[in-house]
């Protein structure tokens, strides 16, 4: 309720300076004085001495001091400069989003990735996108199991699940470990450890799990379920069971000791895909289309 009295408030106020007012302040301070700033955004120097008088007399506070030829920032001066600055780009922001919208840029883009893909390229993808986003926002949702029925048209994704019936852009090679933490009971010896051996123990795996041969639980009352590769981490490295994990996730920790590999009989690790996906390539906007292409890039770069 508060909320929407003080939106109403909002709506009401009537500013007693404009955004011009605030450009022409912020030209004489950037150039150095009237007769600087004047030139630069070819008008009178008379009618930015007015602009700003104005401005300081519509906020009772003085903004510039003119000394000799120059015009120098006031303490007061100082906070209100950064603030415009914000106010400007701002400003920028939202006439720039109406521009692009009109194009059919958009406004924003969703983007599921599955819990289990590597993020380093990824990221790096998204800080080249960024500077050309042109305001269009991206919602990264992470989930356990990524399936194309989510997809909305203009949806992007990043699985482990391909269906039959589609393609996909390969992305990455996942390679999935067994571990435990040095204390528990399966990091004792050098042997194979066999799945009924497995079975024994607990496994913190996700639920539903990301693939079946992942999962011993199936066989067994003592698994537990979670619903995040980091809680599950966190259990292991407790040493209450073991889990099959992304390398990239504990490769680390393995080396600094802190997890141990196991080597089941059934083989002691597992490989995983995935791919990136979207329902109709002809409906992505031209934003969505960017980021397509920035991520073949990445991920498919051309053959030398």
């Amino acid at each position: 309720m508060q909320e929407m009295d003080h939106q109403k408030e909002r709506a009401l106020f009537r500013p007693r300076s404009t955004v011009e007012q605030w450009r022409i302040f912020q030209a004489v301070v950037e150039y150095g004085g009237y007769a600087q700033a004047a030139e630069a955004l070819c008008k009178s120097q008379s009618s930015l001495n007015h602009a700003v008088a104005k401005l300081q007399q519509s906020l009772g506070v003085a903004l510039l001091e003119v000394r000799g030829r120059k015009a120098e920032l006031t303490v007061a001066g100082e906070i209100f400069l950064k603030r415009s600055r914000q106010l400007l780009a701002q400003m920028e922001d939202l006439e720039g989003l109406a521009h692009n919208i009109e194009r059919q840029w958009e406004s924003q883009i969703n983007l599921y990735v599955s819990a289990l893909q590597p993020r380093e390229r990824l990221y790096r993808v998204l800080a080249r996108f960024q500077p050309r986003a042109r305001g269009c926002r991206i919602n990264l949702h992470e989930r356990i199991h990524c399936h194309v029925g989510a997809l909305q048209p203009g949806d992007l994704m990043m699985t482990e699940h391909l269906p039959p019936d589609r393609g996909g852009v390969p992305l990455d090679e996942v390679l999935m470990l067994p571990v435990c933490a040095p204390h528990h009971p399966l990091a004792t010896g050098s042997e194979p450890v066999s799945g009924e051996l497995l079975a024994t123990h607990t496994q913190i795996s996700l639920h539903p799990p990301i693939h079946r041969s992942l999962d011993w639980s199936q066989e067994s009352d003592t698994g537990w379920a979670v619903t995040h590769y980091t809680e599950a981490l966190r259990l292991i490295l407790q040493g209450l069971g073991y889990g099959w994990m992304p390398a990239h996730q504990v490769r680390a920790l393995i080396d600094e000791g802190k997890l141990v590999r196991l080597n089941p009989e059934s083989g002691g690790e597992r490989r995983l895909f995935t791919y990136l996906l979207t329902t109709d390539p002809t409906q992505l906007g031209p934003a969505t289309e960017l980021l397509l292409r920035l991520l073949r890039a990445e991920y498919q770069p051309p053959a030398p």
